[in-house]
C-alpha cells in the first residue's frame, strides 16, 4: 500500500528517526534529564573544566618562571672594610635593566653615580635613599645592599658605574668603580 506522499505504510525513514533522537539528546542535555538520557542510551557528559584549570596552573607556572628571570641576586662576596661594586653583566643593551650591587662597611652613606650622574636605584621597599648635595644615598645593612637596577643608559660603548663615600662634612670620594658595555639602541 502507498500512502499518499508516496511513502509505504510501516516503513520508518532512519534519518529522520536518527533525527529525532539527536533532538531529543540535545533536549535532555540542555535540562540535565538524567533518566531520559538513560532511556536514550547515551553517554553522560561530564564537565570538562579540571582541563582549563590545568591549562590555567601551567600558565601562572610559566609565568612565575619567566618573571622570575632577572629577579636574581648579583654575586658579590660581601665586605666589611673594602668598598666594591658589582654588576650582573658587563654588557647590557641599551635601556634594559643594569643590575649592581654594593659592599663596604656598615656606617658610612653610598651614593652610585653613572657617567658623574648620580643615580638611583630600585630595590622597592629594601633600600632607603637620603637627599645629601652629592645626590640621593643610602646605608648598608650587615655590609651589602640589596640588587639594585636603573635603566641602562642610550649611547654605545664603555660607561662607568662609581660608588662615592658620604662624609659627614657632606663631601664625598670616590671609593671604588666599574665599567659597563651599553651596546644598542633602545
Amino acid at each position: 500500500m502507498s500512502s499518499l506522499f508516496g511513502g509505504v505504510r510501516g516503513h520508518e525513514n532512519p534519518g529522520l528517526k536518527e533525527a529525532n533522537r539527536r533532538s531529543q539528546l540535545h533536549l535532555a542535555r540542555d535540562i540535565n534529564d538524567q533518566r531520559t538520557l538513560a532511556d536514550i542510551g547515551a553517554p553522560i557528559r561530564r564537565g570538562r573544566h579540571w582541563i582549563w584549570f590545568t591549562g590555567a596552573a601551567v600558565a601562572l607556572g610559566v609565568v612565575a618562571i619567566v618573571g622570575g628571570r632577572g629577579s636574581t641576586d648579583v654575586p658579590v662576596t660581601a665586605s666589611c672594610s673594602t668598598p666594591a661594586i658589582a654588576v650582573g653583566s658587563s654588557t647590557v643593551t641599551a635601556g634594559d635593566p643594569l643590575a649592581y650591587r654594593v659592599t663596604g662597611p656598615d656606617g658610612p652613606r653610598y651614593v652610585v653615580t653613572l657617567d658623574g650622574q648620580p643615580v638611583r636605584g630600585d630595590a622597592g621597599s629594601l633600600i632607603s635613599y637620603a637627599p645629601t648635595d652629592a645626590g640621593p644615598a643610602f646605608a648598608l645593612q650587615q655590609c651589602l645592599s640589596p640588587t639594585l637596577r636603573i635603566a641602562a643608559p642610550a649611547g654605545n660603548g664603555p660607561h662607568r658605574l662609581a660608588v662615592l663615600r658620604v662624609g659627614a662634612d657632606g663631601g664625598t670620594t670616590q671609593v671604588a668603580d666599574t665599567t659597563v658595555t651599553i651596546t644598542g639602541t633602545p
